[in-house]
């Protein structure tokens, strides 16, 4: 991100004095901080042309700011880059720019090329072809960058045999490490399981609900006195205390665990909603996940049978993890047990309106 307009760049001061420039200066280093100061108050990653630096007041001159600017790459405080061919610079953190002043000749001649490589990173076999040096000098200065924490090896997922090198805060492009569900080359099965197993969890918290296993066995409930009630309120009919024999709805013996029931008009979740869970979770750190990134591991988890596309764009359980075993939709509802079901209508003293198995049906007072 350049501070400065891409169509418009400023043009470049030719420093032909070379010798005033390399003039000793008293108090060059107080303003060589400042400068760095300023230049750090802005975003990380931003892009200083020369009239972004005079443009901040601390160089009495062009010849004056070019002499603090080559003070800071001397110390590797920034890095010279180059817009359509017009000098610009980035700061570098002080903590790197203090290790890199203390490597030698080739370790930075390794260090320079690897850090232009940015996340892409660059094969050991290509970099010894830039640097011309010896196998053993850049097998061993490779290792001391490795040590000294400034370079970071990893595999290729296109080219497995090769060692890519880059540097040790970046987080590798795809294209070398593959997507977030890899590491080193290979998939990553105890995160995809984590993860997977969390979707799983989050669906059908938003989808589902849990019931007892026996919610709907209304014999195994004491309703003698809501029943002698019922009677009690039908003073015209007689034979009310023989009512016809209903048989109730018993769940299967072994299936004594809550079991899981869609919800109905749920709104399913998305792979945008689902990713930004697994994000707040934190079950993933030092990765980012996109969008496409969700997709591909839901997709995976359809084509394994754990979860089903709505619309296209949705997802939801699978119908096999939704427990439906033992249920019928009939004896959900108290009519499907109710021992005065045959007197029950839309008037009178029983209906649905006053009946009181509703009541606890629906966990309601009314």
């Amino acid at each position: 991100m350049a501070t400065t307009s891409a169509k418009a760049p400023p043009p470049e001061v030719k420093m032909e004095d070379a010798e005033a420039l390399q003039a000793p200066v008293s108090d060059i280093g107080p303003r060589r901080e400042r400068l760095y100061d300023k230049c750090a108050e802005a975003t990380e990653g931003t892009v200083f042309f020369q009239r972004d630096l005079s443009n901040m007041d601390i160089a009495e001159s062009v010849t004056d700011l070019l002499r603090i600017v080559q003070d800071l790459l001397d110390k590797h405080l920034f890095i010279l880059m180059k817009f359509e061919g017009v000098p610009c610079w980035k700061i570098r953190p002080r903590e790197e720019a203090a290790k890199l002043r203390k490597l030698n000749a080739d370790e930075r001649l390794i260090y320079h090329h690897i850090e232009q490589s940015k996340a892409n990173g660059i094969w050991s076999k290509a970099l010894r072809a830039r640097t011309k040096v010896t196998q053993h000098v850049l097998n061993k200065t490779l290792k001391l960058l490795e040590n000294k924490e400034l370079v970071q090896m990893v595999l290729s997922v296109k080219f497995p045999n090769r060692k890519m090198y880059l540097l040790k805060h970046l987080r590798p492009s795809e294209d070398i490490a593959g997507g977030p569900w890899q590491s080193e080359g290979q998939y990553d099965i105890a995160l995809i399981h984590a993860v997977a197993g969390l979707i799983e969890t989050f669906i059908r918290k938003e989808t589902c609900v849990e019931v007892p296993a026996d919610y709907n066995n209304y014999q195994a409930l004491d309703r003698s006195s809501a029943i002698e009630e019922k009677k009690a309120q039908v003073h015209a009919i007689q034979d009310i205390e023989d009512p016809p024999a209903v048989r109730a709805y018993h769940p299967p013996r072994d299936s004594a665990s809550p079991k899981i029931v869609a919800r109905h008009d749920v709104k399913h979740p998305t792979a945008a909603s689902l990713r930004q869970r697994v994000m707040e979770s934190g079950a993933i750190k030092n990765k980012e996940i996109r969008d496409s990134d969700m997709e591909q591991l839901l997709e995976m988890m359809v084509l394994e049978g754990r979860l089903e596309k709505v619309s296209g764009t949705n997802y939801k359980l699978a119908s096999r993890a939704t427990n439906t075993a033992g249920l019928n939709g009939f004896v959900d509802a108290p009519c499907g047990t109710c021992p005065v079901f045959d007197l029950c209508g839309d008037t009178g003293e029983i209906s649905a309106r006053t009946c009181v198995y509703f009541g606890e049906w629906l966990a309601t007072d009314s």
